[in-house]
């Protein structure tokens, strides 16, 4: 399902056959790695067609999702590869985000907060690797996904596919950007921030004609929402390679 949502969505498909090694729990997992952050919880070798994750029984869940993330590395390195330059990280993660499916409550609201906030991370500091610190890097996530959402659902497939196959070319970040879209990481930026903060002023105006009643009832909830998410923000991570 993860490579047929990809392939719909932006086009790119598996070319080599991929290695899936799984682990236990996340513990045995980082135990097998050299110096891996202590919130591990799979990682990918895309040059050598490997992922390896750690899911406990209980877990499956997650586990199919982080199954859906890193595959998503495999292929988009795998038809991007070339001797002259990478990808940005945002487009990378994004993707592999988009894979998975609806961004999971907690990213949300990381992304919300820094809408509010005006504390949103631009996209030229996104291009580079993420923070190794559990809030920034949530917010990171949750941003690319943003960003690549916006990307697929206002310009297409098509030229998502042509943006992936710029980068085989060896394009730089600003090039793939303006041969494709006409925009540079900073006019992306821009318009970006512009969709998210008018979609959040929306939100805004749906809640402020709720019945005052209601208002409380929908408070007591979102604290307990907070609170979960917090408490799952402890057990969660993972890391590509």
């Amino acid at each position: 399902q993860a490579l047929a949502r990809l392939a719909e969505d932006t086009g790119a498909e598996l070319e080599k056959p991929a290695k899936l090694y799984i682990y236990a729990n996340a513990q045995d997992l980082r135990g097998a790695m050299i110096y891996p952050q202590e919130w591990t919880g799979g990682v990918a070798f895309t040059r050598y067609g490997t992922i390896a994750i750690g899911i406990a029984p209980h877990r499956l869940d997650w586990g199919k999702r982080a199954i859906a993330h890193e595959l998503t590395h495999l292929v988009i390195h795998q038809m991007t590869l070339n001797p002259y330059g990478g990808l940005p990280t945002w487009l990378d993660e994004g993707l592999a985000m988009h894979t998975e499916g609806a961004l999971e409550p907690v990213f949300a609201a990381h992304l919300n907060r820094a809408i509010a906030e005006n504390s949103l991370i631009s996209v030229r500091s996104l291009s580079s690797p993420f923070s190794a610190y559990a809030k920034e890097s949530y917010l990171s996530y949750a941003q690319s996904y943003s960003l690549v959402e916006f990307l697929i659902s206002n310009y297409g497939q098509g030229k998502m596919l042509e943006l992936l196959n710029t980068f085989r070319e060896g394009s730089s970040y600003d090039g793939a950007l303006d041969k494709v879209y006409g925009f540079d990481m900073d006019g992306l930026d821009a318009l970006w921030r512009n969709y998210v903060t008018e979609q959040s002023e929306s939100t805004e105006v749906a809640v402020a004609v709720i019945p005052p009643p209601l208002i409380g009832v929908l408070a007591a909830l979102a604290t307990a929402l907070l609170l979960v998410l917090g408490l799952a923000a402890e057990s969660w991570a993972w890391r590509r390679g």
